[in-house]
């Protein structure tokens, strides 16, 4: 498409290449024993269920002290034949990967205890169909570690979303297992080193998206195979064997992740800092609405005769978390997900998502494909939004944002950019320079490529 440009867009900062100082560092040191690239397998029995059979697991916590940290969980591989229920949590909200052999899953919850009472969860295996199932470091009991103890308030929010890789016991339950006696075959298991608490934890390496200790390191698809050592390439401790993962994985577990690395960076973080990625998300929503002439709520109304966008989404949702099943008894408990990225300029409408404030916290920006990896769960996703399941798995940016982007670049150059909110300079970075550059890179992923050069233009118009 052609189009022409004129006028003269004024600036004192040079568009790209300039970092700011570092204003802060990591409070804890790397494990001098690992480095978060090795890895090791086990291999552990399964157990053989006939159809109509079943597995009951038991957690038995002891007594504690009110405030204290209790858990049950652990890992497990099942098919998807295999029915998961749990059963006896005084705490509402736990982990729960459905099964999905080949790969592992985990299951479990941790939270400060209210009563101090000592209580049983029960968690049943039932098979529907013939079924071999295994289970790895089953636990329960009471939670002591350094980092716990003092923790931030807000650290400790969502803490049954690091179970079972946070099950520090200092005093053990017990766990019982009632099954049939009928053996099956062995499974392996990988097992990846985190190179803060040198701890082996479980990873699957057929669909490294189902997270189990560590999260992904590469996610971006022109970023893979991830290719950084220790991160996307893994040497077995015993054979010096090397593997090459797809996405890879960070080098710490998921707990040294939050009370190691973020923990220590946050509270360093300059305000101009902790505001930056929320300034460029609410320009790019303000690009949205100006574009299209009003805001996604009064768009909608427009479209569907006076409905409320939260009310539908909500109702069509059945009223609960979509990632975690969690019931939301008002559309003000629900938090309103881009199922398509805002970054490629998808405004908030009828394809919403109903999430709770806790999965909605951990999706933060990645696409479905990489955060919805249950069983069906993209296909549910297609079905409820009408968003096609092609474009689920590898979203697309928003090509009627762009084309309304490109017939109006002088206004966004001459007013828009304009605006006094963008043409703030914090920490050596202006507003403005930052939401052209992540436009761009939007405008890169079309397809056939970027349809025109906004960060050039930007360029020009300065000079």
């Amino acid at each position: 498409m052609d189009f022409e440009l004129s006028g003269k867009l004024p600036g004192k900062t040079k568009y790209s290449g300039r970092r700011r100082t570092a204003t802060r560092r990591a409070g804890f040191n790397s494990h001098p024993d690992s480095t978060g690239g090795e890895y090791k397998t086990t291999s552990q029995s399964t157990i053989r269920l006939a159809p109509g059979e079943v597995v009951i697991v038991t957690f038995s916590v002891p007594k504690h002290r009110v405030g204290e940290i209790v858990a049950f969980g652990g890992w497990y591989i099942a098919p998807d034949s295999v029915a998961v229920s749990i059963e006896g949590s005084p705490f509402p909200r736990r982990t729960l990967i459905p099964p999905c052999a080949p790969n592992w899953s985990k299951f479990g919850s941790m939270w400060a205890s209210q009563t101090g009472e000592s209580f049983r969860v029960r968690a049943t295996f039932a098979a529907s169909k013939e079924a071999e199932i295994a289970f790895y470091e089953l636990g329960c009991g009471i939670v002591r570690h350094k980092h716990l103890d003092g923790a931030r308030p807000e650290l400790m929010r969502n803490m049954y979303q690091f179970s079972p890789e946070a099950h520090f016991f200092a005093v053990d339950g017990d766990v019982e297992i009632d099954a049939p006696d009928a053996e099956g075959n062995d499974v392996r298991l990988h097992l990846k080193s985190c190179n803060r608490c040198a701890r082996f934890l479980p990873i699957n390496i057929d669909n490294e998206l189902v997270h189990l200790s560590f999260s992904n390191h590469c996610k971006a698809d022109h970023r893979r195979p991830c290719s950084h050592t220790g991160f996307g390439k893994l040497t077995n401790v015993e054979t010096k064997e090397r593997i090459q993962l797809e996405y890879g994985y960070q080098l710490e577990c998921r707990f040294c992740k939050k009370f190691e690395v973020n923990a220590a960076h946050n509270p360093q973080r300059t305000a101009a800092q902790m505001k930056e990625d929320g300034a460029r998300r609410r320009a790019l929503e303000l690009l949205l609405t100006e574009l299209f002439g009003e805001s996604p709520q009064l768009r909608y109304r427009h479209q569907t005769g006076g409905r409320e966008l939260a009310d539908d989404v909500w109702n069509k949702f059945g009223r609960t978390c979509f990632n975690c099943g969690h019931p939301l008894e008002t559309p003000k408990k629900m938090h309103l997900d881009h199922t398509r990225p805002l970054a490629l300029l998808w405004p908030l409408d009828g394809t919403a998502t109903c999430l709770c404030g806790s999965c909605n916290s951990e999706k933060r920006d990645r696409s479905p494909a990489t955060f919805y990896t249950k069983a069906r769960q993209l296909e549910d996703l297609s079905k409820i939004t009408g968003i096609p399941l092609a474009e689920l798995k590898k979203p697309t940016p928003n090509m009627e944002a762009i084309k309304l982007l490109q017939r109006n670049l002088d206004w966004f150059f001459d007013e828009f950019c304009q605006r006094p909110d963008l043409t703030k300079e914090r920490d050596g970075k202006v507003a403005v320079e930052l939401l052209v550059k992540a436009i761009q890179k939007t405008l890169n992923k079309c397809p056939g490529g970027a349809p025109f050069d906004l960060a050039g233009e930007y360029e020009r118009r300065r000079r």
